[in-house]
């Protein structure tokens, strides 16, 4: 499969192996749904709309390359158990940098 994301993702992480790049691309194409079908609604830092996107893309690589799904699917899973951590980690890092930006 040739196309301009994987083009992108192979000049700028040589070292990334097939299937990391196509997992970053699964990813990147179900963000792009996913606000493209939920207009000004979306919420990327809600625990949910990011589960749904890793779980879509998950999906996508199941059915359109198995062979790479079969060697990380299980990272999927992993990623969906603790999306919620993720974002709780997330906040606290932007609170600390708002506190240092400003000297609290």
């Amino acid at each position: 499969m040739e196309n301009e994301r994987y083009k992108y993702y192979r000049s700028a992480h040589p070292e990334w192996s097939e299937e990391q790049i196509w997992t970053a691309i699964s990813i990147d194409m179900q963000t792009k749904q996913t606000v493209t079908n939920g207009g000004d609604d979306v919420d990327l830092t809600d625990p949910e709309t990011v589960s749904d996107i890793i779980r879509k893309a998950g999906a996508w690589l199941k059915e359109v390359l198995p062979h790479i799904f079969e060697k990380i699917g299980k990272i999927f899973d992993q990623a969906i158990a603790t999306v919620v951590s993720w974002v709780k980690r997330g906040f606290e890092y932007i609170q600390e940098l708002i506190q240092k930006t400003f000297n609290m």
